[in-house]
Formats: structure tokens, C-alpha cells, sequence
């Protein structure tokens, strides 16, 4: 099987890699590389890549500023279809799993910036609030057809709001915006231009981040003037040409006579107090844009920047949402001397398992969550009886067996739906099928499935991880034990995700090197 995964963003937007079963590519700066990225942001040896049989699996090599799969910073993660991984500022898509073509190939997408001067460009500082366009064709349009057209601009605006309102993140608005773009120009291509996000690089620098055809075809090479850009970025000015072929910007652009490019429209994408970067589109053939169209297309400019900033908000807070998340799981392994990276290797046991149980990106997000935090509550248990050396008396087990209401009640307190969607997994990993579990002794599907997921996870790590006492089991032999107790402590639905995982060899995590220990887990 051979997948293809197509360059979103970044200095290299277009190019495409492939890669077939049994091949691992690393990326990064590193010139041995297999993907070479031009991105500070990338490290020299940043994550690998490898196609398995029917799957690929995308693993961080410790990279100093993370990798990231639909904006979650991750160890090691099978991709799906339509998953997007981020590497600083570059964004990699999975395409179809079936993708012809050996090996590592680029495509001939470009986008070039030169120092010429146009003769036919028209440039304004378009305020697309005050409908000027509508004063330019009032001397020769009755009111009627003056009302219809104001109402058409304002129906359009209004599509093109609702476009980008519906953006999850920001890859995914760069696709609004270019469908935004190509619905409101009737243009033949579009791109858009960034400004690096971190403030780095030169005065004026900008990256084609996104670009696409009206049609879907390979968009070719485009050759746009310094000076439009840098009015454009500076001074907000809209510009367009209804004569591409007679405009010195293209002097030496084969593109323009190859694919016949008539008309050409550039506009700020901006929020209230800055120029994030630039829209682009272009037309062929007879098609030339007008007045209203660049008026239009600056609107769009408005309305993108001002999503965009938003989006890039929503992300930053996804993050740091996340790295506290992990913080907080750190604290709770560190407390509990049992563990090292434990509630980190049953989130992705947990992950693994929701996979192959059918859940969406989604619902594998929150299985993720809850298992980084199923252990949350041991911050209320007494160190005394959670750092005891030997076997716990009754009244400190009844006590140990709380921390699952405690952990529940702690993160009760933060009031976001997504901690809400959590908390089954964090109450109810320790309950059984057969209702002997623990804390509200819940028996088979009274048990809400993240918690019979997790508790699966729980228990395979448990086993499979080393204590001062032992060495972890080998992971058939932690699989058997969850096979014997298949419909006494575990869901037999979640029991043989487990197995079947196994049988296809993608079960197991990778080994991580465990510290020295001196404490026997009690309660899992």
C-alpha cells in the first residue's frame, strides 16, 4: 500500500511525499534527511514517518519543539485519512491511503516573488464596509438593479462568514479561505501568502502557505512583484490587473502564456491592527476581475485575518490546554512512586484501543485526555499510603480506592465540556464488568465505555511495566491475564479490540527507560 501525504503550509506548500509499505522517511533540517524542511522550527532529526501494512505511524524523535498531529502534540500516533501533522510551521495531509507513485517526489507548484514594476495595475485602499463599487455604477444602473447588486455583495459576504465560521482549526480555515476566495472571484486559482506567525524572518517576508484550482488540478508556477507585495503588506492597499499578459510582473513567467492567465486580483488579510499576509487569485482565458470584485476579495481579506487570528488563539489555548494536562499527569506519576510515564502510556493504550473500536479523531482526542489524567484524584490520597512499601490494611485501601471520586471532583471544577467529556474514564477505569469494581460497583454496560476502555489500558500497563519487585511481564503474557478475566473484570467488546490489535502487531508501545523504583503499585 503506498500513502501520500501533500504539503498544506510551510515554505514548501504543494509539494507532495509518498511513501509505500514497509518504508520509514525522517524529516527534519538535517540535510541526510529523507524530507528536508526549511523550518527553524523543525529539529535536525525531527519525527519519522513509517508505512506499515495498512496503516502509517508518525513518531516524534524527541524533537526540541514538538510534533503535532490536528494540533496535539504527540510521542508516537497512527494517522488516518485527512490527518494533518505539524512540524513548526510546515503541515503535512494524509491523502488517500492508495496513492500511486514510488519514493519521495515534489511537486511543480510554486510561488515566486520578483522586482518589477507594473504599467497596467489599478491599486486602492478598498474599505469594503462602505460598498464603494456601488457609487461607481449608480450613473448607469436604475435603483432596482442597484438594490439587487448591494444585496448580492451582502449575500456573498454573508456565505463567506459562514464558510470560515465553520473552520476547526487553522489548516482547516486556509481551506475556507481558498474556497471563500474561488466562490467570490469565480477565479481559476488562489493562494495566500503569510507573514511568519512567530514575528521571524526578514521585513516583508511572506510564505505561500495554501494554494488551490477551482478544479483541483496541479496549480503550476505563479510569479508575483515585490512591489505589490510589500504595498500590499504595508499599506494595505487591494490591487488587480485585467491584462496579465501586458503586466511587467510576469516578464519571464512561461506560466502565464502556458496556462493563460488573464487576471490577477492581491489583497490584505487583515484583523483590526495588523497585515497577516496576502490573498492571491488569478483567471484565465477571456475571464477579467472588475472593481467590485477586488472590493469583494478585500472583504474576504477582512473577514480571513480576523478568523485567523482566532483560530491561531483557539490553537495556542489547545495547546497549553494539553501541556497542562501532561503537567499535571508529570505531578501525579511523581507523586505516586509506583510509576514513571504512566498515565502517559495508558493514554496511548487507550488511543490504540479506541482506534480499532471506531472512534473518531474526536473521541480518541478525549480517550487521550482521560488517560493522562485517570490518576488525577491520587493527589488527594495521603502520601503514607501511597508511597507504602508493603501491603495496604483495610482502612488504607478503602482509602486508596477513593482516589477515582477524588480525581472526578477535582476536575468537576473546571467548567469546559471537554474536561466534562473526560470524566467517565476518571471515575470509572476501576469498575468491573461483574460490578466487584470500584468506587460505585457499576456492572457491565452501566459502565460508561471510556471507563471500561481505560480500564483495560490501566491494567495492560500495570502488568507490562517494571516494579522493584519484577520486572513487567511480557505483553502476551499481560494479554492472556485480560483474556482470562473477559467478561469478569473487562468488557469482552474492549478485551478483543486488545487481542486483535495484538494479532496485528500494534498493540505493544514503545519500550521508555524506567528509573529506578521502590515501591510496589497497589491500586493501579
Amino acid at each position: 500500500m503506498r500513502f501520500e501525504f501533500v504539503v498544506r503550509s510551510g515554505n514548501e506548500a504543494g509539494r507532495t511525499v509518498t511513501l509505500s509499505t514497509g518504508q520509514t522517511i525522517a524529516l527534519g533540517r538535517l540535510k541526510g534527511c529523507d524530507v528536508v524542511l526549511d523550518d527553524e522550527a523543525a529539529s535536525r532529526r525531527h519525527c519519522t514517518i513509517a508505512a506499515r501494512e495498512n496503516l502509517c505511524v508518525v513518531a516524534d524523535l524527541q524533537s526540541a519543539n514538538g510534533t503535532f498531529v490536528n494540533e496535539r502534540r504527540i510521542a508516537s500516533i497512527e494517522l488516518e485519512k485527512g490527518d494533518k501533522l505539524r512540524i513548526g510551521s510546515t503541515v503535512l495531509e494524509l491523502l488517500d491511503p492508495n496513492a500511486p507513485g514510488p519514493g519521495v517526489r515534489t511537486s511543480t507548484t510554486s510561488l515566486s516573488i520578483v522586482e518589477t514594476r507594473s504599467q497596467t495595475l489599478v491599486q486602492r485602499a478598498v474599505d469594503p464596509t462602505k460598498l464603494e463599487f456601488l457609487s461607481q455604477i449608480s450613473r448607469r444602473k436604475d435603483d432596482a438593479d442597484l438594490l439587487a447588486s448591494a444585496q448580492k455583495y451582502l449575500t456573498t459576504l454573508h456565505k463567506v462568514s459562514d464558510i470560515l465560521s465553520r473552520a476547526s482549526g487553522v489548516e482547516a480555515l486556509f481551506d475556507s479561505i481558498l474556497s471563500a476566495i474561488l466562490e467570490v472571484s469565480g477565479g481559476d486559482r488562489a493562494a495566500i501568502l503569510m507573514r511568519p506567525a512567530d514575528g521571524s524572518g526578514e521585513a516583508n517576508q511572506v510564505d505561500m502557505v495554501a494554494v488551490r484550482t477551482k478544479d483541483g488540478g496541479a496549480t503550476g508556477a505563479v510569479t508575483l512583484s515585490r512591489t505589490v507585495v510589500n504595498d500590499v503588506l504595508e499599506k494595505g492597499i487591494s490591487a488587480y490587473t485585467d491584462d496579465a499578459l501586458a503586466d511587467e510582473r510576469y516578464i519571464g513567467g512561461e506560466s502565464i502564456v502556458k496556462q493563460r492567465i488573464r487576471s490577477v486580483m492581491c489583497a490584505p488579510m487583515r484583523t483590526t491592527d495588523a497585515i497577516l499576509g496576502v490573498l492571491y487569485v488569478d483567471s484565465q482565458a477571456a475571464r477579467e476581475f472588475s472593481e467590485a470584485e477586488l472590493e469583494l476579495l478585500a472583504a474576504v481579506g477582512n473577514q480571513a485575518g480576523i478568523a485567523l487570528h482566532r483560530a491561531r488563539l483557539m490553537a495556542e489555548v489547545e495547546r497549553l490546554f494539553l501541556d497542562v494536562m501532561k503537567a499535571i499527569a508529570s505531578i501525579i506519576d511523581a507523586k505516586d512512586g509506583y510509576t514513571h510515564k504512566h498515565s502517559e502510556r495508558v493514554a496511548a493504550f487507550g488511543v490504540r484501543l479506541a482506534h480499532q473500536l471506531g472512534f473518531d479523531a474526536d473521541s480518541r482526542a478525549v480517550v487521550e485526555l482521560s488517560g493522562l489524567l485517570h490518576d488525577v484524584g491520587k493527589i488527594g490520597v495521603p502520601d503514607a499510603i501511597l508511597n507504602k512499601p508493603g501491603k495496604l490494611t483495610d482502612s488504607e485501601f478503602k482509602e486508596m480506592r477513593l482516589h477515582p471520586l477524588h480525581g472526578a471532583r477535582i476536575l468537576s471544577n473546571i467548567k469546559s465540556q471537554k474536561v466534562v467529556s473526560l470524566l467517565p474514564g476518571v471515575k470509572y477505569h476501576h469498575e468491573r464488568w461483574d460490578g466487584k469494581g470500584y468506587p460505585e460497583g457499576l456492572a457491565g454496560e452501566e459502565i460508561p465505555l471510556l471507563g471500561r476502555l481505560l480500564g483495560v489500558a490501566d491494567f495492560l500497563d500495570a502488568l507490562t511495566s517494571d516494579r522493584s519487585y519484577r520486572k513487567g511481564l511480557a505483553l502476551e503474557e499481560a494479554l492472556q491475564m485480560v483474556k482470562d478475566l473477559e467478561g469478569k473484570a473487562f468488557d469482552p467488546v474492549v478485551v478483543r479490540a486488545a487481542v486483535e490489535l495484538h494479532d496485528k502487531g500494534e498493540l505493544a508501545l514503545p519500550s521508555t527507560p524506567n528509573p529506578d523504583i521502590t515501591k510496589v503499585e497497589t491500586a493501579g
